[in-house]
């Protein structure tokens, strides 16, 4: 496990994730503009959050049609 904390508008948010999902997480969230090292606003997080939903749906209608062109198989 592998703890990471995140501010947000003054408040100080810690959290334990096995190894390599939090490296992704802080990976991800850095790329996005968020910062482990001072305070964020709620926007910041916000948009990293909607990044990800519009991957995973991207992701999930991905594997519709792959579904949908095996079926057809």
């Amino acid at each position: 496990m592998k703890k990471i904390g995140l501010t947000i508008s003054g408040n100080r948010y810690e959290v334990n994730l096995e190894e390599n999902f939090a490296d992704f997480v802080i990976k991800d969230l850095q790329s996005a503009g968020v910062a482990f090292d001072r305070d964020n606003n709620a926007s910041g997080l916000l948009k990293a959050y909607l990044r990800l939903a519009k991957l995973n749906t991207s992701y999930e209608d991905e594997i519709e049609l792959l579904i949908e062109t095996l079926d057809g198989i």
